[in-house]
């Protein structure tokens, strides 16, 4: 789909000041050279410039034209990926999790990196209480009633045409609404596997996810992740033919927690080798409508031509996470689910429905989307540019193209669960590392999300972070 031209000259100047044909310090040309250049309005290229200042890449100087500050991107290493795939094993989620989860219930004052959602702040509060008294205007009742077990019709239509963002072309008999991402990743795996079938997951994999297929009694096998492009297909081929898999539960877009986006041809060829074996994927994008890019990424369900790809999201992480409201394209599973899905709970709520199709249909949510976007990418510019003055330099980050998300690699002999816990004393959260992993990988890992609103008191809490790491290192070097 084709940006709007201010994002796409924003995108490409942003290019250019990382790749140093602008270095920092360094004057950009002018507004009406840079017009000239792209056969735009000089309007236009302000409004492009406004985006690199919000980004905090470029300053504004009276009389002097426009300053480059700072790149967008590090100099600091990735995060390295586990090299070894698991054998087939029963999920026990670390205990850990259930701990953090209480913590973080009895502590409303803690700075949270914990948890990937919204801060209320970057809601668009107006637009969800005026779709709200739309929805309970209805002089029927309907908003009070059950709707049909595979969600209201106009929300699943409204849904379905948004898949041309992604270069699907999904009809509304293809969507069931659930409650939340999550459970759609659930109903899909209930669809396709029974208790003490194997799914293969990429490593390091969300949590949440691994909590679902503990509950539902699964055995998983473990692939690593490559922190830029995520699975090797030929790992992905060889586990298929030493195990019965039953399914694979990946994420095409941003994968959380190290961020990695699958290539449109690795995508192309998983819904490829999906058909060709029969098995399931299950693809959670969740995170794609949070792009940085100008566009928004394809997700394997793009490239799927025989109902082999059962696409699960939500916008839980975009617009309402408190609606709950997620959905899921099965494919050739569709009837299956949604009788998973009456039996579960009967239905979504009415209401949250009719509410967000009220923000689809007046187009509040695509709005929301174009201001949130560069927000979001300014918040992790900001804690990427933290961390990098305040955590050692060993210190390595991903730097993901969308989603919420920062997967930080320690210094070696750093324990991320002792991190945690002094954190936890100075009423600060993160998620350690052993988390994301079922055979308890990445010890010396953390996640921190990016998704509260700058201020003073984030950036202490990112130094008060750096200082504790480097006390752990102290402690480390004196032990030796």
């Amino acid at each position: 789909m084709k940006a709007f031209q201010y994002l796409s000259i924003a995108d490409e100047l942003e290019k250019l000041i990382n790749t140093e044909v602008y270095p920092v310090g360094q004057k950009l040309p002018s507004l009406r050279l840079i017009s000239l250049r792209f056969r735009v309005s000089v309007g236009t290229v302000l409004k492009a410039f406004m985006l690199l200042i919000d980004k905090g890449l470029i300053l504004g100087k009276e009389r002097s034209g426009y300053v480059v500050l700072r790149k967008s991107i590090l100099n600091a290493d990735l995060p390295q990926s586990c090299k070894r795939v698991s054998a087939a094993s029963e999920v026990r989620v670390n205990p850990l999790l259930h701990e953090i989860s209480r913590e973080g219930q009895e502590h409303k004052s803690f700075i949270s990196f914990f948890n990937a959602v919204l801060d209320p702040g970057l809601l668009p509060l107006n637009a969800i209480r005026r779709s709200l008294q739309h929805a309970s205007r209805d002089l029927t009742g309907a908003h009070l009633l059950y709707e049909q077990a595979n969600g209201n019709p106009l929300l699943r239509q409204a849904i379905a045409g948004r898949s041309f963002r992604w270069f699907g072309a999904l009809h509304a008999e293809d969507v069931v609404i659930t409650n939340g991402a999550l459970e759609a990743v659930n109903l899909c795996l209930r669809a396709v596997a029974e208790k003490g079938d194997t799914i293969v997951v990429e490593t390091p994999f969300y949590y949440g996810i691994l909590q679902t297929i503990e509950a539902l009694g699964l055995k998983i096998v473990e692939l690593p992740g490559d922190t830029l492009s995520g699975i090797d297909l030929d790992q992905l081929a060889q586990v298929c033919e030493e195990h019965q898999v039953a399914a694979c539960v990946l994420i095409s877009n941003f994968n959380n927690p190290n961020g990695a986006m699958l290539s449109d041809q690795k995508k192309r060829d998983i819904a490829a080798f999906a058909k060709r074996k029969r098995i399931p994927i299950i693809d959670d994008d969740i995170y794609g409508d949070l792009h940085f890019d100008a566009e928004r990424p394809s997700n394997i369900k793009s490239y799927d031509e025989d109902g082999w790809v059962m696409l699960c999201s939500s916008f839980s992480k975009s617009v309402a996470p408190g609606y709950r409201v997620g959905w899921c394209a099965p494919g050739r599973f569709t009837e299956k689910v949604i009788r998973l899905k009456a039996v579960t709970n009967v239905a979504t709520a009415s209401v949250v429905q009719l509410s967000l199709l009220q923000l689809l249909n007046t187009g509040a949510y695509d709005r929301h989307l174009r201001r949130l976007r560069p927000e979001l990418h300014k918040l992790m510019l900001l804690t990427l540019q933290a961390i990098a003055q305040y955590f050692p330099l060993e210190t390595k980050v991903s730097r993901p193209k969308g989603g919420l998300v920062l997967w930080i690699e320690l210094p070696k002999g750093v324990d991320a669960v002792v991190l945690h816990q002094k954190a936890i004393a100075a009423h600060i959260q993160i998620a350690p590392g052993g988390l994301f992993s079922n055979r308890g990988d990445y010890t010396n890992y953390i996640r921190m999300s990016c998704s509260n609103l700058w201020s003073k008191k984030i950036e202490q809490a990112i130094r008060q972070l750096g200082n504790m790491i480097r006390d752990e290192m102290k402690k480390r070097t004196i032990n030796f």
